[in-house]
């Protein structure tokens, strides 16, 4: 922490400057915003949360991930 107040609270026009950006987020355990990586049988699905600033869009993304098809081009095993 180099150089930086670990202890200041951040906000929003201290981490972003823009008026144009993008924010994504993926879960990966539960929690209050998104829900978490649930597997079933030969896949996955995942919950995702995609911002812009710019025009207000807020996207909810469920994805179903197929990793019998993920591990044709893949170098994590996912079995």
């Amino acid at each position: 922490a180099a150089g930086y107040d670990t202890s200041r609270i951040l906000h929003t026009a201290d981490l972003v400057r823009s008026d144009n950006c993008f924010f994504a987020v993926t879960g990966i355990t539960d929690g209050e915003l998104l829900q978490g990586v649930k597997y079933f049988g030969q896949g996955a699905r995942t919950h995702s949360l995609v911002m812009r600033s710019k025009s207000g869009t807020v996207r909810e993304i469920t994805a179903t991930h197929r990793l019998d098809k993920l591990m044709k081009f893949s170098d994590i095993k996912y079995d």
